[in-house]
């Protein structure tokens, strides 16, 4: 076993390894197909962030709405107990 250089990061990985642990680069194929291949994805992964964003930003969104919801049918609740309580006395 032998460590040699990274061809995108170059970092010292094992030449056993099938991609390296860094980057993630395959080991045995080209620079240039590497480099081509992340180009590729990058717009890509940048779409996948921003709707996982989106879908969170959502999320929160309606759990808020849900946690106002319920506060002002407690509050709502209380007030009519309150008023039913003190009408009898």
């Amino acid at each position: 076993m032998a460590l040699i250089n990274c061809t995108e990061c170059g970092k010292q990985i094992s030449d056993k390894a099938a991609s390296c642990p860094h980057c993630g680069v395959s080991v045995n194929a080209a620079p240039s197909q590497n480099t081509a291949q992340a180009q590729s994805t990058a717009p890509q992964q940048a779409v996948n962030y921003q709707q996982q964003a989106q879908a969170q930003q959502k999320s929160q969104q309606k759990s808020m709405m849900k946690t106002m919801l319920f506060s002002s049918l407690i509050s709502a609740g209380i007030s009519f107990l309150t008023r039913l309580f003190y009408r009898r006395f």
